[in-house]
């Protein structure tokens, strides 16, 4: 749907950015991202994506409900072109991102319950879930995977994304801004986006980018993985 007026007042710093422009904003407001984080991580990131103009944005709690429910309160007059809500159940619709800030254990199975695919051959199965994957390891050193296709998504990437955590980064808050970024790129269908796999790694604030394969079996056999059904 083309910007309203108003839209184009609004998102006027963005929309001027090269690569971005209205078309790139047009897609951010149709565009569905899936958040699974502990409450102060989400509502950090809640504040850019919401004010970025993504139009829905649904919040998977962690433990508690109350303090998500909070902060879908304090997102509600920050944007009337985006609705944040919370999930009732696991994942039920397929939306453009699952997008997982990962700074606790518990927010790594939430994660990990979202990307295990339900049976498809069963009756009445719900489509597959499988769309893009940002997930942001907020411990010690601080690693983004960035997974814009279903290959490989995160529980059968070369590297364990999900696995244990060690102790908060330092600079868990600026891994969290530049995931936040990927994010928006990615949902606008920026141009320079990377379209593979990528692992960004952090050494303090620098940062570098590698590849992500899928992991292999013994004997050079890929494993399986139900997301090559969903590719």
């Amino acid at each position: 749907m083309p910007l309203t007026d108003n839209q184009i007042e609004r998102y006027s710093r963005q929309i001027i950015v090269p690569g971005v422009g209205g078309r790139a904003q047009e897609r951010l407001l149709e565009s569905c991202a899936a958040i699974v984080a502990e409450p102060a991580d989400a509502a950090n990131a809640l504040a850019y994506l919401v004010g970025a103009g993504v139009g829905q944005i649904v919040m998977h709690p962690v433990g508690d409900r109350a303090p998500y429910a909070a902060i879908v309160e304090r997102m509600r007059d920050l944007n009337p072109d985006v609705r944040v809500e919370i999930a009732n159940h696991e994942m039920g619709t397929r939306c453009d991102l699952i997008f997982a800030l990962v700074g606790a254990a518990s927010v790594a199975e939430a994660a990990a319950r979202l990307w295990n695919p339900p049976h498809t051959d069963a009756p009445g199965a719900p489509e597959a879930r499988y769309g893009a994957a940002i997930v942001a390891r907020l411990d010690l050193p601080g690693r983004i995977a960035l997974m814009p296709a279903p290959l490989p998504c995160p529980l059968c990437a070369e590297i364990d994304l999900l696995g244990r955590l060690g102790t908060r980064a330092a600079n868990s808050g600026v891994v969290l801004m530049f995931a936040v970024a990927e994010a928006l790129k990615l949902l606008a269908g920026y141009a320079g986006q990377r379209l593979e796999g990528t692992l960004i790694e952090f050494d303090g604030y620098a940062a570098r980018a590698r590849g992500i394969t899928r992991r292999r079996l013994g004997g050079g056999e890929r494993s399986r993985c139900a997301c090559e059904a969903a590719a």
